[in-house]
This record gives C-alpha cells, sequence and structure tokens, in this order.
C-alpha cells in the first residue's frame, strides 16, 4: 500500500509539472506558485478548469450553478481507505472556522470518480458525514473522466484481493475555483487545514 501511495505522489507531482509546461506559454497572467505548495491559473477553456456538468441523485448539477461563491472541490470516492477521509476532513476542518458569512459563500464540492458504486443519497450521505454544505456529485464514466482531465486529476481503478474487488487509486489535490469561475487554485495533498482556510479567506477577498 505504500508503495501505491509513493507511486501516487511522484505521478501527481510529475502530471502537475506538466500541466504547468503545457499552459503556462498560453496563460495570462502565468501560473502563480505560492509558498505553501498550491497554484493558480487562470481558467482557459480547453485547457485547465472550466465549466461542466455531473449528476446528483439524477439531477444535473454544473460548476456555473455556484459561480457567485468560491467553490472547494475534491476527486475521490466514498471507499477510499485513507487518502479521501483524511482530506475530507482538513476540508471540513477549514469549513468550521469560517464565519457564517463566509461559508455563505463557500461550496464545497465531493467528485467521486467511482460511479460503479457511488450515486444517489448513498453519495450525498458520504459527503456531508464530512461536513453538512457538502454536496456529492458523479456521473458516467467518461464524464468523470473528463471533468479529471479539466482540472489536472489523475485517477485509475486497481483491481484487490479484498472483499471491494477494485480500488481507485487518485491524486489528491483540493481545487479552488474562484468566484465566477475565472481562476482555479490547486492545492497539495499535504496541506493543513490552516493553510487552506488562508487561501479559501485570500481567495474570499479578492
Amino acid at each position: 500500500m505504500k508503495i501505491t501511495y509513493i507511486f501516487i505522489g511522484l505521478l501527481a507531482c510529475a502530471l502537475g509539472v506538466g500541466i504547468a509546461q503545457y499552459i503556462m506559454p498560453n496563460a495570462d497572467p502565468a501560473l502563480e506558485f505560492s509558498g505553501n505548495g498550491s497554484t493558480t491559473g487562470q481558467v482557459i477553456p480547453d485547457r485547465l478548469g472550466g465549466n461542466f456538468t455531473l449528476m446528483q441523485a439524477g439531477k444535473p448539477i454544473e460548476l456555473s450553478d455556484f459561480q457567485d461563491k468560491l467553490v472547494v472541490m475534491y476527486f475521490g470516492f466514498a471507499s477510499c481507505p485513507d487518502v479521501c477521509p483524511t482530506t475530507l476532513t482538513v476540508i471540513a476542518s477549514a469549513l468550521r472556522e469560517l464565519t457564517p458569512e463566509e461559508l455563505e459563500n463557500v461550496q464545497p464540492i465531493f467528485i467521486s470518480v467511482d460511479p460503479e458504486r457511488d450515486q444517489g443519497e448513498n453519495l450525498m450521505a458520504y459527503a456531508t458525514y464530512f461536513h453538512p454544505s457538502f454536496i456529492g456529485i458523479t456521473g458516467g464514466a467518461v464524464e468523470v473522466q473528463k471533468v479529471a482531465n479539466q482540472y489536472g486529476a489523475f485517477f485509475f481503478k486497481s483491481q484487490s484481493d479484498s472483499a471491494m474487488g477494485y480500488t481507485i487509486d487518485h491524486t489528491s489535490e483540493t481545487y479552488l475555483v474562484s468566484e465566477g469561475g475565472k481562476h482555479v487554485t490547486a492545492l497539495p495533498h499535504e496541506m493543513t487545514s490552516d493553510s487552506l482556510l488562508d487561501a479559501i479567506r485570500t481567495r474570499l477577498q479578492q
């Protein structure tokens, strides 16, 4: 299991560098790299970020439905044994430090990369377990892969000898999509609730 996490970490790093090299010549302004390991870039249609539509219990949900809010977005799956719960707990801790007025302007979204097992009310129950303002969405395999590609996320199904039959290896960045969907910030798995809180408040003030 440790080898898998090391592989994912190296893959995430390589993927991030590749994305930066790919979009930087075309991005204006260029990518911004902060001291906390986060990277912010301007949304470029068909290249970085952008709107998408997925489903929540049969209802289509668009990112643009929340264009007047800062979106905190994470890709994972409900059967994830450790990485997802750890990161979602960090996100929830940061959300609980926000004032009611700040929280009103933030929408956390959990995107499941395991649509075979995560659907409807079960997915919502998992998401809201961490914080009541979370929503859980997913879609067909092709749709979810497309959204992941838009944001530089990576995942793949891995067969397992466990009772689950398979697991999903995935990168573990947390994404902040600014109000109006103009900028996207990727924060590393190593982020703390304090660093996420600072990033959220910085974006809310812009």
